[in-house]
């Protein structure tokens, strides 16, 4: 069984390329049988929902990073908005890069975070995230990236995206700036 498995991922392995559009750096972090799993979940939320909204967020995310050779997926509002509604982009983007480091991963950068709360982040003690923030900059950012796939519905990007963050953060209605960093650093699943 697991030769199986090691012919079926050197075989999956070389395909991967074409499937994030960029070369894949090699990585000596995390087990390629590992890195074909989460390739096969793109688009898959935590709460096993799928979505091809989520899937395009997600390749683009992965694609900025190739293209920048960057290692911080907090400062690329795709990345955010893909982390958001993924449960494998941590793990795409470290077999994609083994400098990427989750719980090393630099803070959310503030402009991005500007960008989902707009001008109240910039006043004293700044303000939280809420759900209509954050299904304003899920939307936004699929069209920013040009995607032609959305979600089912609004209901569906807070039932499947915006509740589980808000349920791990717990903190009420709103999400401040220091616990959706801290979900983006130590969430499991991300």
């Amino acid at each position: 069984m697991f030769k199986a498995a090691i012919i079926f991922a050197s075989a999956i392995m070389p395909l991967i390329p074409s499937v994030f559009g960029a070369a894949v750096v090699a990585r000596d972090q995390i087990d390629p049988l590992t890195c074909v799993g989460a390739a096969k979940y793109i688009g898959i939320s935590g709460t096993l929902y799928y979505s091809p909204a989520c899937a395009n967020l997600e390749f683009d995310c992965l694609s900025t990073l190739n293209t920048t050779a960057s290692t911080d997926l907090w400062s690329v509002p795709s990345c955010v908005a893909g982390a958001t509604c993924s449960g494998t982009l941590m793990t795409l983007a470290q077999c994609q890069n083994p400098a990427v480091s989750k719980p090393n991963a630099p803070h959310l950068n503030y402009n991005v975070y500007a960008s989902i709360v707009g001008d109240c982040a910039w006043q004293e003690g700044g303000c939280p995230i809420t759900s209509q923030n954050y299904i304003d900059f899920f939307y936004g950012q699929l069209t920013a990236i040009g995607s032609t796939a959305w979600p089912s519905s609004a209901e569906d990007v807070i039932t499947h995206y915006w509740d589980p963050i808000n349920a791990w953060t717990n903190t009420g209605a709103t999400i401040p700036y220091t616990n959706f960093d801290d979900w983006l650093h130590y969430a499991p699943g991300l």
